[in-house]
């Protein structure tokens, strides 16, 4: 909470300050995807939006905009004032739960709160962290990913049916209506936790059981939500493209204040899990105390590790072998199926089709590279903490945070100006707007790619955030899952209602005079686009 307060301030705090969201980054898709879930009625599936993609509608999942804050903040809809926005509540958020999570890890490995604190503060200057604030801030709820660890590392607490169950079900339901992203990422640490217990024969029935019942509930969470609700594929391009690089780990890009940046593929960036300095330290100061306890217990015999007091080397050996198979299917997911070192392909895997279909869900698999890093930083926060003298331990936890914080100084100074923009959206700037919108019910972009081809994407988050602040529809917003062929003919359906003179309610923005003119709509020139009516 402290760094999010020192990097960002608190004027993005103010529910009533929405001046930074309209930047015309994605940051606005999300905000404005927010506005419309708010002017929609409730119906069901409850997430639905209206008027965002009329006469279709779309879901709250797919504006990227945290449906379960939205979905929260919307039942209050009617005491919130007129303008109100969760983002910078939603950040604050994020960085208090990474570091609270990151705290009762490290308390894991010692008592000592000093300890558990910088191991927060640590944990809080994760580059990766500040590379998603405030681009695609659902993303940036990577205390998700923590809370699965913490689960598994509080693994005895969690032995009984009913507490496993309910840990892992609600985790799965908060990360999935975060994003959904989060679903496949939980899921990870929870095959990890059941593995656990199937190698050393403890309560993997109920793991399983566990995982039925939490994967159920989840997929009925989703049906209510209205996620099965849009007639697209769930599938996406871009599979092997937006995948991490090898040295995804230890390359900072431009972001690092004392090491270089690596070459990376195209697209590769949404790999980007660069640890820190601090953390790499970290990292290694790990390995060398695994190694010095390897040697150091090399002498005890099979009949003390077998003893119930010592934990029993089949735990041991299960908790080895499950941590080291979710390291690596961590590092398969985030690298494939196009491996690249470097800007050089390595390897392609070739996946079974249905494996490739289920990855094309979750297209963007360079983000599984932060279960791998938060995965690192929570066993060497609790390796260090048990195996280091409590004042050294402090001293040197305190000692990599002050140079993590240095290190990646460079990236949160970047990502500062994200809620300081120098400009915002700036395409319809002629009261002329205001005046042709009175009294109108629809905006039509006539076809729907006219504003978006001509303007770019920032155009069309503004012709959004018009319509929605004037209290009408819109029949094309950049949102995710859209159907471009129901959209294409949905055009016709739109264009024969203005041959009908169905349209008196309708504002068109059209791709040329003539188009409105054929229609026998009065055009004008405004901003640089062709703006029609019927009069």
């Amino acid at each position: 909470m402290l760094v999010f307060i020192a990097c960002y301030g608190v004027s993005i705090l103010d529910v009533t300050n929405d001046a930074w969201l309209l930047s015309g980054e994605d940051i606005t898709q999300h905000y404005i995807g927010w506005k419309f879930y708010r002017a929609s009625e409730w119906t069901f599936p409850i997430g639905q939006i209206q008027g965002i993609l009329y006469p279709q509608t779309s879901c709250i999942i797919y504006s990227d905009s945290n449906p379960l804050l939205a979905i929260f903040f919307k039942l209050f809809s009617p005491l919130l004032p007129e303008t109100f926005q969760y983002f910078g509540i939603s950040g604050l958020l994020s960085f208090f739960l990474v570091g609270a999570f990151a705290g009762v890890i490290a308390r894991r490995g010692t008592e000592s709160r000093c300890y558990c604190f910088l191991a927060a503060g640590l944990t809080s200057f994760s580059p990766y962290l500040f590379y998603r604030m405030f681009i695609h801030t659902a993303l940036a709820s990577q205390w998700i990913i923590l809370a699965a660890i913490t689960i598994w590392v509080y693994r005895p607490y969690f032995s009984s049916w009913k507490k496993k169950t309910a840990a892992w079900t609600i985790l799965l339901v908060a990360g999935t209506l975060t994003h959904i992203y989060y679903i496949p990422m939980v899921m990870l640490f929870f095959f990890g936790f059941g593995l656990q217990d199937l190698i050393s024969g403890k309560g993997w029935k109920e793991d399983l059981a566990a995982a039925v019942v939490s994967i159920g509930v989840d997929l009925a969470v989703l049906y209510i939500v209205g996620a099965f609700s849009v007639h697209t594929s769930m599938e996406d391009t871009g599979l092997g493209v937006y995948s991490a690089n090898v040295n995804s780990l230890i390359n900072p890009v431009i972001f690092s204040r004392f090491l270089p940046g690596l070459p990376y593929g195209e697209g590769q960036l949404e790999g980007f899990g660069y640890l820190g300095l601090g953390v790499l330290i970290l990292t290694a100061g790990t390995v060398i105390l695994a190694i010095y306890g390897v040697y150091k217990n090399r002498k005890k015999t099979a009949e003390e590790n077998a003893l119930p007091e010592k934990n029993g080397r089949r735990d041991t050996l299960a908790a080895g072998i499950s941590v080291t198979i979710v390291f690596l299917l961590g590092f398969l997911l985030a690298f494939s199926p196009v491996i690249r070192c470097g800007e050089n392909e390595v390897l392609t895997i070739q996946y079974p089709q249905f494996i490739i279909s289920l990855l094309s869900v979750f297209r963007t698999t360079g983000r599984f590279i932060w279960c791998v890093a938060y995965f690192i930083i929570s066993l060497g926060l609790i390796t260090v903490g048990r195996m280091v003298k409590k004042k050294g331990a402090v001293v040197f936890l305190a000692v990599l945070l002050v140079v993590q914080a240095v290190d990646v100084w460079p990236l949160v100074q970047v990502r500062k100006e994200l809620v300081h923009p120098e400009s915002g959206m700036v395409t319809m700037k002629s009261e002329e707007w205001e005046t042709l919108a009175e009294g109108k019910i629809h905006l039509t972009i006539l076809p729907w790619s006219t504003v978006h081809g001509m303007n770019g994407l920032k155009a069309a988050y503004e012709t959004g955030n018009f319509a929605v602040d004037h209290g009408m529809t819109i029949n094309y917003f950049p949102i995710a899952r859209i159907d471009y062929e129901k959209l294409a003919e949905e055009d016709g359906v739109l264009r024969q209602k203005a041959e009908n003179r169905e349209d008196e309610d309708t504002l068109y923005i059209l791709d040329t005079r003539e188009a409105g003119e054929v229609l026998g709509l009065v055009v004008y020139e405004i901003d640089g686009y062709y703006v029609g009516v019927r009069e």
